[in-house]
């Protein structure tokens, strides 16, 4: 009993120190309609703003261009579009949301490209200045969705009040994922997009065992999450912090089916309807 109570008590702890807030982030789960561009997960205020595919038109100014499409992503779709020639430091995909009160920022995406850019870099900036280097954000592409990935790295984003923050994926060569120069019909795919950080308000979580159950633990990865309250929206985070399953209004049972996912050590997150705050409740996959 000591030693399930102690390392209950550690998951707890270690919930405290690493996990993070998603701010924003794109899944794509719809390949149509007028918000299948738009973040589909993070804030509500985030929600509303969309991925775009854009071109320097100066220093200071850039413009949007509208053909973006949809194409098979990593695991459902991803955002696509061709003209890329001659776009070196000059194309770029690009996103915007806000996060007053946070800190501690990291980036998450996944690209890939059928005969597009082979090299981005990752920049970010507040509003009214101007882009600035994320440092270790180059990145190399290639025909699959398992080499240009960026994984939890740091964005050192701060003094940003109330403001819009913009983060780019700038297209950094004229080399195509073939080795030759980039032609108007190479595409590339961008999926998977997520931005997490750490309020400065305070996490707030509390451990809320008397509403919520687990079933069966530890598990295989399949399972079921019972509430006692509605449940406003429902988080699964590994043990690095991040979100990677999340189901809006599941009511008062989920059924969970992540059977692909490594064995460990995990952390249930759950919003209640009737509540401002997250509970929180360690469980493990074998």
């Amino acid at each position: 009993m000591k030693k399930q109570l102690l390392l209950f008590t550690f998951f707890i702890a270690m919930l405290t120190v690493v996990a993070q807030d998603t701010i924003t982030g794109w899944r794509f789960p719809v390949n149509s309609g007028a918000d299948s561009l738009n973040a589909n997960l993070g804030t509500a205020t985030n929600k509303g703003y969309d991925l775009r595919y854009q071109l320097v038109l100066t220093p200071d100014s850039d413009s949007t261009i509208n053909t973006v499409y949809f194409a098979e992503g990593a695991e459902t779709y991803a955002a696509a579009t061709a003209g890329w020639q001659d776009g070196a430091d000059l194309r770029f995909w690009s996103i915007k949301f806000k996060a007053p009160n946070y800190s501690n920022f990291k980036v998450y995406s996944k690209q890939k490209s059928d005969d597009g850019p082979r090299d981005f870099k990752l920049q970010w900036r507040l509003s009214s200045t101007t882009f600035i280097d994320i440092p270790n954000g180059t990145i190399t592409l290639a025909n699959d969705w398992a080499t240009g990935v960026v994984n939890m790295l740091p964005v050192p984003i701060a003094d940003q009040g109330t403001g819009s923050i913009y983060i780019r994926w700038l297209m950094n060569s004229n080399t195509s994922v073939n080795g030759e120069t980039v032609t108007p019909d190479g595409i590339s795919m961008i999926d998977d997009i997520l931005v997490t950080a750490i309020s400065s308000l305070g996490v707030g979580e509390v451990v809320y065992t008397n509403r919520i159950s687990i079933y069966p633990v530890p598990s295989n990865g399949i399972f079921t999450v019972k509430s006692t309250q509605p449940m406003e929206s429902l988080t699964i985070l590994d043990a690095s912090g991040r979100n990677i399953h999340s189901v809006q209004q599941p009511g008062s049972e989920s059924h969970i089916n992540l059977s692909g996912a490594p064995a460990g050590n995990y952390i249930l997150r759950v919003r209640f309807n009737d509540s401002d705050k997250s509970y929180s409740q360690p469980f493990t996959i074998r």
